[in-house]
């Protein structure tokens, strides 16, 4: 698994650093933060403790991102000649890593909330239309897409739901773009990976709940062993109502009921 490490510290390029391809002019900002997203889940310090590299990567990988995302910063960094892009310093005064890495997945989410939330609201509706089993109503429906917004402010303070939602939305982000390249007329693989996107989307509150709770294990198990009988117990954080997250599980059964039929 380290030789994504290594790869990223021997580069001396920019766009090979994030593995894009090098544009003349504005670069596909969506294509960009796919492209930022999926090398730092690779070499991300928290899957690698203890190894001082994978943090230097990491830096590498967000001053990349923070360059090729700026027009007058990728516009000074084309303009520079083959030696001055071989010792550009990846490590001098940049943003922290970790801002980065927080401001771009947010960035994606805000985008999937005030967008694709929308896609979320009429495909639920229908879906509730269709199949009785949900019996969810506008009141439920409601109650699912206002979990999905808690999420954005909950994920500003919190690390664990932060690198929780960076596979789900890399993975989200690639259907996306999948979706994207089809042709009109493929309406069978365009209606199966709505489906699938709007699945994903609904799922986000439980994987945020389940990482919560995995965190609040860990560490109750860690104050347990270091402190002594008689004291409070670690306090236990819950991100969505016990009703909820059933009326969610629900809804994620059924849409992958009708997601298996389309395979």
């Amino acid at each position: 698994r380290l030789h994504i490490i290594q790869d990223i510290l021997s580069e001396s390029d920019l766009y090979k650093v994030l593995g894009v391809q090098r544009v003349v002019g504005p670069i596909d900002k969506q294509a960009l933060r796919r492209a930022y997203l999926t090398r730092s889940r690779k070499c991300h310090p928290d899957k690698f403790p203890g190894v001082t590299d994978a943090t230097k990567a990491f830096q590498k990988v967000s001053v990349a991102y923070n360059v090729l995302s700026r027009p007058s910063l990728k516009n000074n960094y084309d303009s520079m000649s083959s030696e001055q892009r071989r010792n550009f310093d990846f490590f001098r005064s940049q943003p922290p890593p970790e801002e980065t890495f927080r401001s771009v997945l947010l960035g994606v989410l805000n985008e999937f909330l005030d967008g694709d939330l929308e896609v979320v609201r009429n495909f639920l509706r229908a879906t509730n239309t269709f199949n009785s089993s949900i019996q969810l109503g506008e009141e439920g429906i409601e109650s699912v897409l206002m979990t999905l917004h808690s999420i954005r402010q909950r994920a500003l303070t919190c690390r664990t739901c932060v690198w929780t939602l960076h596979g789900e939305l890399c993975h989200l982000l690639e259907l996306q773009h999948a979706f994207r390249q089809l042709a009109y007329t493929d309406v069978w693989t365009r209606s199966r990976l709505t489906i699938q996107i709007v699945r994903l989307t609904i799922n986000l509150p439980l994987k945020v709940e389940e990482a919560l709770t995995t965190d609040y294990l860990q560490r109750q198990g860690r104050h347990s062993r270091e402190c002594s009988e008689g004291q409070e117990e670690y306090p236990r954080k819950s991100f969505i109502p016990h009703r909820i997250c059933l009326v969610i599980r629900g809804i994620v059964v059924v849409l992958e009921r009708m997601e298996n039929i389309l395979k």
